[in-house]
């Protein structure tokens, strides 16, 4: 059976977090945990399962995801139904593109919380 997409887990381990191993699972959805040893290492290798990991660096401070070859109706769908399952919030997620493809971990991480401070105040000027 062949697997619908990969996602890159950060910060999303214990208990609190096996139920999103399992929605993923049952989606066929290929999982790759990623810790502080590889954020060195591009996404897109990271979602094929390559790179050496090399010397640790600082841990993300809060659990994020990647949505790694996956088609628009499945993204939709998992999204869907982490919503629905009450799982515990993670803040940061994205999609593999080809914008950041090449990013690392750090990268990403710094870019995803540009965006929810620009979105904060955003939402802060409209009130």
């Amino acid at each position: 059976m062949k697997n619908a997409g990969t996602v890159l887990l950060y910060n999303c381990s214990g208990e609190k977090f096996s139920k999103l191993k399992q929605i993923f699972a049952m989606l066929r959805l290929r999982m790759r945990v990623v810790g502080p040893d590889r954020y060195h290492i591009s996404l897109e290798e990271l979602a094929q399962g390559k790179g050496e990991p090399g010397e640790a660096a600082q841990p993300l401070p809060e659990s994020m995801l990647v949505f790694c070859g996956m088609g628009q109706a499945l993204l939709n769908q998992v999204l869907e139904v982490i919503r629905v399952a009450n799982l515990p919030p993670i803040p940061l997620k994205a999609v593999l593109t080809e914008t950041n493809r090449q990013w690392n971990t750090i990268q990403l991480h710094e870019e995803l919380c540009k965006e929810r401070e620009a979105m904060a105040a955003q939402k802060e000027e409209k009130a």
